[in-house]
């Protein structure tokens, strides 16, 4: 007789496999480089030592920013920004005319996620924290960028146990260069 698979203990192996190995990735180096366009587009509403977003929410998104407003602590050299499901939404899928248009996996209403936040010192975007807040059944993630390669990578349970390390690995990665004499 044939044990019983767990579940859990499969999924999380299935995560760790489809991960990108250590060192210099295409994928990785393509990622990072969109997310530092992205970054570099937003410099002029990044607030050193303050976690910003969009103008237009909705009531749900701005309810879910509050929150993450009140538990998330940014130290004063780096610079966040929440990015809710309908910026990305309009962000990935509303193309000008005469543009490829990519099919959407989910509906505006139904997001697989309740956002990311994306965190650099404001003057560096070479280091690049990107918290994925996913929806079961996907995990909720922290990935750190350095120079094209996927540093540290943080696999959480839930939204909240995200969240609540967000200010811990921001202080990790993020903490002031100093000049080593």
């Amino acid at each position: 007789m044939k044990p019983l698979k767990n579940t859990s203990n499969s999924s999380i192996a299935e995560i760790i496999e489809s991960r990108s190995p250590a060192g210099r990735q295409d994928s990785v180096q393509g990622w990072h480089n969109l997310l530092k366009k992205l970054l570099s587009q937003m410099t002029p509403y990044l607030k050193d030592g303050h976690l910003v977003t969009f103008r237009t929410l909705n009531d749900r998104e701005r309810g879910f920013f509050e929150e993450l407003h009140g538990k998330v602590t940014v130290p004063t050299t780096v610079s966040v920004i929440y990015m809710p499901p309908s910026v990305r939404f309009q962000m990935l899928y509303h193309r000008p005319e005469g543009e490829p248009r990519a099919v959407p996996d989910h509906s505006p209403e139904n997001p697989p996620d309740e956002g990311i936040v994306l965190g650099c010192r404001r003057t560096d975007l070479n280091v690049i924290i990107n918290a994925l807040l996913a929806k079961p059944p996907f995990a909720p993630a922290i990935d750190v960028y350095d120079n094209g390669q996927l540093l540290a990578g943080y696999v959480y349970n839930t939204i909240d146990e995200c969240i609540g390390d967000l200010t811990k690995v921001l202080q990790i990665h993020l903490k002031p260069v100093t000049n080593l004499k």
